[in-house]
């Protein structure tokens, strides 16, 4: 073997380590850029539920609805079944 042909060899390792590495770091970027398009997500959930919270508008009172609702049925249905079952 003769002294360039090691080092080809050489420099395509290297050439091919750097692809690698940069391909690392490009997945690494989009993993980044999921989380927070992930957490950009949540806060526009988060905000758009803020007529709830203020007591303005539709939003707010469906909630307030929703909430007597199941406030109501989870006091009332067990107790519903407690009678049945003395009753039975």
């Amino acid at each position: 073997m003769d002294g360039q042909a090691i080092y080809d060899r050489k420099q395509a390792e290297a050439l091919r380590q750097e692809q690698v590495f940069e391909r690392a770091l490009a997945e690494l970027e989009i993993e980044k850029r999921r989380k927070l398009a992930g957490g950009y997500a949540v806060m526009a959930a988060a905000y758009t539920f803020e007529p709830a919270v203020t007591k303005n508008g539709w939003l707010a009172k469906s909630v307030r609805l929703s909430k007597l609702l199941l406030v109501t049925i989870v006091g009332v249905v067990p107790n519903y079944y407690v009678a049945m079952q003395l009753l039975n």
